[in-house]
């Protein structure tokens, strides 16, 4: 082979450093896992003292996690409360900023490509599931601020008039949030209406999402239903029966179509360096996102860093056992377990890659977000890194 095959590759100035600092953060990880607190520690200071919440993307993304393995040293040593109560509280509070509607959440989601990319995609699966019926119930068991929902409404309200759709119900199934829901509920129905949509809105609130039931969901004859379960399942796999009683419930509801979203990474490893790792690389793909289209100073990056990975990575870094909510796994995984819950994979449809082609290309700097098919179903990625799957399921 010609030495030619072969070339330096230059670093600048700022990526030598991204690299060296990333380096000391694994490396204190490791220091971390093998309990060496006093070389961790060491370890952090540098990381502490290099890195920024203003800094660029990397330097961002060390402040958090390196300052969420200090919170792990000091449970592991004794110098703040370990308590499961307070470990149980944390991972609470991050699921209720991710779920409850906010003006915030809402932003972030609109400013990056994944989200909306996903929800055109499972919105089309859905249209294309009921295509025939005039009555549709949609049951949404984590509706966050429901903007998905409008872009049903304008798919069934272009439909011709021989086909008009009659009603549309949605039912909202929450935990929290329950006024909020109630008004983002009424902004929707508002919505329809002024498309010429009868619609009715509906909110259904438990205490757990694993305790919901058939009697819950006021289902009326001739409805089809839908159920949409975005980011959800996730917070139930811990311990499993809590899952498989919700997806027991689902299949008593009788659904046409079952929509699932779920982040592409294994955040469950019962090893805490695997875990931190897996989080770390995830979380960089966002940063970058939010590096390329957000300025450094705006409220909702900051939002999106601090509020969601900021508190997610203490939660990864410094919380075992079945006090973490959130336990995000690979579509693979998922898969396994939904066949053996007795559904079978639905295969997303053309239309639906093209509608999220689509939407990746709407904005110039969502350019780097990639939609393929994986299986049956549909990967969405940011510059090589997997970052959420969409699949379809129905009942055997």
């Amino acid at each position: 082979m010609s030495s030619g095959a072969f070339h330096d590759v230059t670093l600048s100035e700022e990526e030598s450093e991204s690299v060296e600092l990333t380096q000391l953060l694994l490396e204190a990880a490791e220091n971390v896992a093998d309990r060496q607190f006093d070389t961790a520690g060491a370890l952090l200071q540098r990381c502490h003292g290099r890195s920024s919440p203003a800094g660029n993307p990397v330097q961002r993304l060390v402040f958090y996690y390196s300052r969420a393995l200090t919170d792990r040293i000091d449970r592991e040593t004794g110098r703040t409360a370990s308590s499961r109560d307070v470990a149980r509280e944390q991972s609470s509070d991050l699921y209720k900023a991710v779920m409850t509607p906010s003006i915030q959440l809402a932003e972030f989601h609109r400013r990056i490509p994944f989200s909306q990319v996903a929800q055109f995609a499972g919105i089309q699966a859905i249209v294309e599931h009921l295509e025939g019926s005039r009555c549709i119930h949609v049951v949404d068991l984590a509706i966050k601020n429901g903007q998905q929902w409008t872009i049903l409404m304008q798919a069934l309200a272009s439909r011709p008039s021989r086909r008009r759709v009659q009603r549309l119900k949605i039912t909202a199934v929450s935990t929290v949030g329950e006024q909020r829901i109630e008004q983002m509920g009424n902004k929707l129905v508002g919505f329809a209406e002024g498309l010429g949509l009868p619609c009715v809105f509906e909110s259904v609130v438990v205490p757990d999402l694993a305790q919901l039931s058939r009697a819950h969901v006021r289902i009326e004859p001739g409805q089809s239903v839908a159920v949409m379960a975005e980011y959800v399942f996730n917070t139930l796999a811990e311990p499993l029966d809590r899952l498989d009683s919700l997806i027991r419930a689902v299949r008593s509801l009788k659904p046409c179509v079952v929509v699932v979203g779920e982040v592409e990474g294994n955040m469950n490893s019962p090893v805490f360096v695997n875990r931190f790792v897996e989080s770390l690389f995830y979380a960089s793909a966002f940063f970058d996102c939010m590096e390329d289209c957000m300025g450094r100073d705006e409220p909702t990056r900051k939002y999106g860093e601090a509020t969601l990975f900021g508190e997610s990575s203490k939660i990864v870094s410094a919380i075992d056992g079945r006090e973490r909510i959130v336990r995000s796994m690979k579509v693979d995984v998922w898969r396994t377990y939904f066949r053996r819950m007795g559904m079978v994979e639905e295969e997303m449809s053309p239309s639906s890659l093209y509608q999220a082609n689509l939407v990746a290309r709407k904005v110039p700097c969502w350019k780097p977000c990639t939609v393929k098919m994986n299986g049956k179903g549909l990967m969405v990625g940011w510059k090589g890194t997997k970052i959420n799957s969409v699949t379809a399921w129905s009942f055997t």
